[in-house]
């Protein structure tokens, strides 16, 4: 193979920069005309870094009537007249918003930017009128109606999450601006939000507003990210690449990145969509890894996660949840399977009788999940821990069941718990030795249901299936014999594996596990 040299562009997301800088770009302007074609205001949620804001800037590029930069795309075809409109681009995407003025100062950045074209007036004093006196101008002088893109629209939320004060001054700031979108409407042409959560308590999304939500419509489910055809038409010869650098044929590498970074529904009938952040990492890097996770999880996340006694063992089975469970959240905790759908930690697996079962996408959010989710419940990061994990999972791949339980009691030994409710204590001792064995790189089920009881945890090498039932202040002997008495070892069997049993008891005051029997 001769040698292939692409242009990836990654970490920038201005439409006309990846096409004067021929970047690599996935051709989305058939739907981007359709969308203009169809509707005038309109929504889109999608996890970050899943191509909003080149989106955005695409829109920005085609509302001003650059049609050279079009060109050989679907878009040159169907567009016929090219006219310039007067864009008001808004993006939140660049600053933090945590501090009382973080947004007045941006906001008002923005006013005084479109001001210096269009001119100011003195009688408009609040951000909205200010906005709404801008588009009136700027409609007049241009003789053209107005488009509108805001970008990223809830950071100034979802920063202060925890902020409830600081949160609802952000609150009043965007309701006033926003609200513009149905006053003015006379002067906009086009208008789009974009961002991560869908903020119920805004106001945008009321039935009196005009605000199209299509983040889970079927005709723009591919709008963001790549799909398995566009994988193949866009990026054959950069799969064979990277196959020669893992030596490796090219179908074992689309099955590879499949595995790894498709799996994303965003409506009923989704076509399978690829992570493109992770996607293009890895054709560039020549190296599969969760490139996508090391670039953080968004702190809202981590600050509702923080605040609810929420059970990470769960994100292994299935979830189940209604269209208003998952589309939209407000003050506060929120909606804890909302935060993690919209921030792409779960995705779309199936829909019945108005539910949605909603599971992990794909293997890159199953390992960095458990990656994030461990300084979190464990207070260190996995790092920290890397030798005991590591010697954690030589056990269980030995069948060394005694050893297996040594190496959690003396892990746990050096994690601080002070809180003393007795419930809480019980589902932190779960979801530690959840998360430590998932480190280790073994699927485990917590409290799997098995008729006549629930197993409390189970997981299983290519040699051995390990069941552990555990009690909290009482003996380990008497979780054996529940074990035993439930028969859970025969509903578990597969066919070459040996089934290890553990009988284990924790201790709500030392805060440990105490003692064990295996069989």
């Amino acid at each position: 193979m001769e040698q292939f040299i692409r242009k990836y562009p990654i970490g920038i997301q201005t439409f006309e920069e990846i096409i004067e800088g021929g970047y690599c770009y996935v051709d989305k302007t058939d739907l981007i005309y359709k969308m203009v074609q169809t509707g005038n205001y309109y929504f889109l949620s999608r996890p970050r870094r899943f191509g909003k804001s080149l989106l955005i800037t695409t829109l920005q590029t085609y509302f001003e009537g650059k049609k050279d930069l079009f060109k050989g795309l679907a878009i040159e075809k169907l567009e016929r007249e090219w006219e310039q409109y007067p864009v008001f681009h808004l993006d939140f995407s660049g600053n933090k918003y945590n501090e009382d003025g973080d947004l007045q100062n941006v906001v008002d950045l923005f006013l005084k930017n479109l001001e210096g074209i269009y001119g100011a007036n003195e009688s408009e004093k609040t951000f909205g009128s200010r906005m709404q006196g801008l588009l009136l101008r700027a409609a007049r002088q241009t003789e053209k109606q107005c488009v509108v893109l805001i970008d990223e629209y809830d950071k100034p939320l979802t920063d202060t999450i925890d902020k409830p004060d600081i949160q609802d001054l952000n609150r009043e700031i965007l309701q006033s601006l926003y609200g513009v979108l149905n006053s003015a409407d006379a002067n906009i042409k086009f208008a789009m939000l974009t961002g991560v959560t869908r903020y119920g308590k805004l106001g945008i999304f009321s039935a009196s507003n005009n605000l199209n939500d299509i983040s889970m419509a079927p005709a723009f489910s591919s709008i963001c990210g790549v799909t398995e055809d566009e994988l193949k038409n866009n990026f054959s010869n950069d799969i064979e690449a990277l196959g020669i650098e893992l030596g490796i044929s090219p179908e074992d590498t689309y099955e590879i990145l499949k595995r790894k970074y498709d799996g994303y529904h965003f409506c009923l009938k989704s076509k399978d969509i690829y992570n493109p952040f992770s996607l293009l990492k890895s054709l560039d890097n020549k190296v599969i890894a969760n490139h996508w996770f090391a670039t953080g999880t968004p702190t809202y996340l981590t600050k509702i996660l923080k605040t609810s006694d929420f059970n990470p063992a769960l994100l292994e089975g299935e979830i189940y949840a209604t269209e208003e469970n998952i589309s939209s959240f407000g003050n506060g905790q929120g909606n804890i399977v909302a935060a993690m759908y919209q921030s792409g930690y779960l995705t779309i697996k199936d829909f019945e009788d108005g539910i949605y079962t909603l599971g992990i996408p794909n293997e890159e959010v199953a390992s960095g999940l458990t990656s994030y989710l461990i300084p979190e419940f464990l207070g260190e990061t996995t790092s920290n821990y890397a030798p005991e994990i590591k010697a954690l999972g030589k056990y269980i791949k030995n069948g060394d069941a005694d050893n297996i339980m040594q190496q959690l009691q003396s892990i746990m030994e050096e994690i601080p718990f002070e809180n003393n409710d007795t419930k809480m204590v019980e589902a932190h001792f779960r979801n530690m030795v959840y998360l430590l064995i998932r480190a280790t790189g073994h699927k485990t089920y917590v409290e799997l249901p098995k008729l006549g009881g629930r197993i409390d945890i189970c997981f299983e090498t290519d040699r051995f299936v390990y069941i552990i039932e555990c009690k909290r202040d009482q003996s380990a002997h008497d979780a054996l014999m529940q074990i035993e008495e439930k028969k859970y070892g025969k509903r578990l069997s597969s066919e070459g594996k040996k089934v290890i049993k553990i009988g284990a008891n924790f201790s709500s005051k030392e805060k440990n596990l105490v003692e064990w029997m295996v069989r």
